[in-house]
């Protein structure tokens, strides 16, 4: 269904020749994967909280996979010395309160995700970005880059990123955590130093 897509999933045991899907309609019958469709789940709705609760947590429903995904991303490869941390937006159009919009970005629209990747592009370790963690949330970037980075503290890893995370109040943190860092700068950042020649050389 991923592959071949139709206007509704029941397009696919549709009788029109048109819309009909041979292969997809001999492995179950409709009726049996409507009602996996509306059974199917990986969390206990009852065990939710309510929104409002310190403890609610917008990925509730799909907690369990998120977590087993990035326990996999964690254990399967050994991270390279060049990391690198950035986000990353998941297209999506529809409605949810998860949605961001960044108008600067070649997809505007869609889930904000916050990644550590390997030089080869793997993604060591993720974060689905669902607003901020409390009314007055400060140096977001600084504490995206300490979530995603634990798991490799103490390992001298080279660290890039770019001006959003970027300060340095966070290099200096990194370097007692043993992980050097590298990035792009805001020169209107707290405590860098100022800029006393407009014509410095690449270098």
């Amino acid at each position: 269904m991923g592959v071949k897509r139709l206007p509704s999933y029941r397009d696919y045991w549709s009788t029109s020749d048109i819309l009909h899907d041979p292969y997809v309609s001999s492995l179950m019958p409709v009726k049996r994967f409507t009602w996996i469709l509306g059974n199917l789940h990986l969390n206990d709705n009852t065990l939710m909280k309510k929104k409002g609760d310190k403890d609610f947590d917008k990925l509730y429903k799909l907690r369990p996979l998120i977590t087993h995904l990035s326990e996999k991303f964690l254990s399967v490869l050994r991270p390279s010395k060049h990391q690198a941390v950035d986000e990353s937006m998941v297209k999506f159009k529809g409605r949810s309160s998860l949605k961001q919009y960044m108008p600067k970005k070649p997809i505007k629209r869609g889930y904000k995700i916050w990644m550590r990747c390997n030089e080869n592009g793997f993604a060591s370790q993720f974060q689905i970005y669902t607003g901020k963690t409390s009314d007055v949330e400060k140096s977001l970037g600084e504490r995206v880059v300490r979530d995603l980075t634990q798991p490799i503290y103490g390992k001298n890893h080279i660290l890039y990123m770019d001006n959003f995370f970027s300060s340095y109040n966070l290099y200096r943190y990194l370097e007692t955590q043993k992980i050097f860092s590298c990035g792009t700068v805001n020169m209107s950042r707290k405590n860098l130093p100022k800029l006393t020649d407009n014509n410095l050389t690449r270098g």
